[in-house]
């Protein structure tokens, strides 16, 4: 089913069931956040491909999350606000509708596909995670805040390792477009892979 759905473009991949800390000062977005908060507090976001969140004329991808906010504070700068939302479910875009007052799309849900998850894949994808962890803190990164806590379902535990995975913007996407949880561990290894031998290389082997 379609449903139009203000949008708010940002240039990073943000992940279902992962929680989004947002600062908001253009005056489009502080509408949004009026509007929706009036409401349900559901908005989504998408990656940006080319141009910046501020100021508008950015080329946006078609496949995005779904946010709902959980809670909004004022900052010390004027007309700023701090919003914290969580990021629940992935969906396509059809067609933008709008510009004005803010990006407003009709989007399309895009629920994950039912496929099986060994044990045996989670556990090598949050070690591949803890792998790179322990390489970054070798080479100086404060990964101490950095908690891999997974759930014990194996959906969400997939979108929890990919937005752990220290990855560009691209990856991210493909990430996030993954068919299913299993399809997503699976990228997420190769990628991981990849990630050590960065790390590895930068340690001298």
């Amino acid at each position: 089913m379609t449903t139009r759905m203000p949008m708010f473009p940002l240039q990073s991949v943000v992940f279902p069931y992962t929680a989004l800390p947002l600062r908001v000062f253009e005056t489009r977005y502080q509408h949004l956040v009026d509007d929706v908060s009036g409401g349900d507090g559901t908005f989504g976001t998408v990656l940006i491909e080319k141009g910046s969140e501020v100021g508008g004329g950015d080329e946006r991808f078609d496949v995005g999350t779904t946010l709902r906010i959980a809670s909004i504070s004022r900052l010390p700068e004027a007309d700023h606000r701090r919003v914290i939302a969580a990021a629940v479910s992935r969906f396509r875009i059809s067609r933008w509708v709008a510009e004005e007052p803010y990006p407003l799309a009709e989007v399309v849900p895009w629920p994950d596909a039912p496929e099986e998850v060994p044990q045996s894949l989670l556990d090598e994808a949050e070690a591949s995670v803890r792998r790179v962890l322990a390489l970054a803190s070798e080479l100086g990164a404060d990964t101490s805040a950095i908690r891999v806590d997974l759930a014990s379902d194996p959906l969400t535990a997939s979108y929890q390792i990919a937005a752990l995975a220290p990855v560009d913007p691209l990856d991210a996407l493909a990430l996030l477009s993954s068919s299913g949880p299993a399809s997503r561990l699976r990228l997420c290894l190769e990628l991981l892979e990849q990630v050590v031998e960065t790390l590895r290389d930068r340690l001298g082997g």
